[in-house]
């Protein structure tokens, strides 16, 4: 071999070990590098898919409607011809339970027992655990969005609402409405000198993103064993519910009645009611009318297929309302519609009909 065949060969040799070197280097830190900046919009993407789950189990709640939900399982990493990039980065649900309390309220609506209220639930926890840089867990309670960093989105309370969604079940693609489809209670603070209170147990959502939620919202935020938020004396609409990932759920039992037409009424009087579960969703169950006292000399109707047809009280209707009415002929009769609740007795409320 001349001396020229010699030296393409070791001309050869460097470029292809600089070539290789270069190779190497560029997967070693370039290419990390690249995934990071991948990662950063797999964030994002995550972060819109937790927004979408929020603004869903709202619209379930408020219509009372199932929907479908879009949890995302993985990312796919960007492919780079003759390199290597791992293949995606991956996602995981879970739901944990949590109770908020509501002190200091009363309402016109309903008989808040105690000028309190305790409701249960559950919220979601999703972490997306990228190849380059650390996982990130994000939060969906209570409407709020928060990753385990970072205050992103969304508050129990804002413009006069004091809203309270839960979900129940497992993660998937399907949320149905357990307790939806309510149009919420008007409520006040019982003690109009001090503020109402939301205490939220079991809250995963850590101190110092709570910190960043009550300085982007102004609310204060009292953290020791639960989680306080103290909201200014007024009015305020309290709506909750349940969005449920088990399709086919039914609502939960009455737990109070809200009338729909004055306790006070001449004859003839329309007397209507709505049975309302503990999130304030209309629900089915057993609605009784009674007479209580006052003038026999009364008739009672109700609307049937036919029209309205005449009835003798007791009468009990398996609905979310019950809607009659009554005619008296002389002096006043009271009459009462009422449930059985599972806890705290039964729930009645009374109307006065006079000629």
């Amino acid at each position: 071999m001349n001396s020229k065949g010699v030296a393409s060969i070791l001309i050869a040799s460097i470029f292809l070990a600089i070539f290789a070197s270069v190779f190497v280097m560029y997967q070693a830190v370039g290419i990390p590098g690249y995934c990071k900046n991948a990662e950063r919009a797999m964030l994002q993407e995550f972060l819109s898919s937790m927004k979408e789950l929020s603004a869903r189990q709202r619209n379930v709640i408020g219509s009372g409607e199932p929907s479908g939900v879009n949890l995302p399982t993985q990312f796919a990493y960007p492919s780079i011809p003759f390199f290597l990039t791992p293949p995606y980065a991956s996602v995981s649900y879970s739901t944990y339970d949590i109770s908020v309390t509501v002190r200091n309220i009363d309402s016109d609506e309903v008989n808040i027992l105690g000028q309190h209220i305790t409701l249960s639930g559950q919220a979601v926890m999703a972490v997306l655990t990228p190849v380059f840089t650390k996982p990130v867990i994000a939060y969906l309670e209570l409407g709020i969005l928060a990753t385990d960093g970072a205050y992103v989105d969304g508050s129990p309370v804002s413009r006069g609402e004091i809203y309270l969604p839960f979900f129940s079940g497992t993660p998937t693609s399907q949320l149905s409405p357990a307790s939806g489809g309510g149009r919420g209670v008007l409520i006040k603070a019982s003690n109009p000198y001090q503020n109402i209170t939301i205490e939220i147990s079991g809250s995963k959502i850590p101190q110092h993103v709570w910190n960043a939620y009550s300085r982007a919202t102004g609310y204060k935020v009292n953290y020791s064993h639960n989680v306080v938020i103290e909201i200014p004396p007024g009015e305020y609409l309290l709506k909750s519910g349940i969005a449920s990932f088990i399709s086919g759920v039914s609502s939960a039992r009455p737990h109070y009645l809200r009338t729909l037409t004055p306790v006070v009424q001449k004859s003839p009087a329309v007397v209507s009611v709505e049975a309302l579960d503990e999130y304030f969703n209309p629900s089915r169950g057993d609605i009784t009318l009674n007479f209580v006292s006052g003038s026999n000399n009364y008739n009672v109707k109700v609307p049937m297929q036919s029209g309205l047809e005449n009835i003798t009280l007791p009468y009990t209707v398996t609905d979310s309302r019950l809607s009659a009415v009554v005619e008296v002929s002389d002096g006043v009769s009271v009459f009462k519609a009422g449930i059985s609740r599972i806890s705290g007795g039964p729930y009645e409320v009374a109307f006065a009909v006079f000629p």
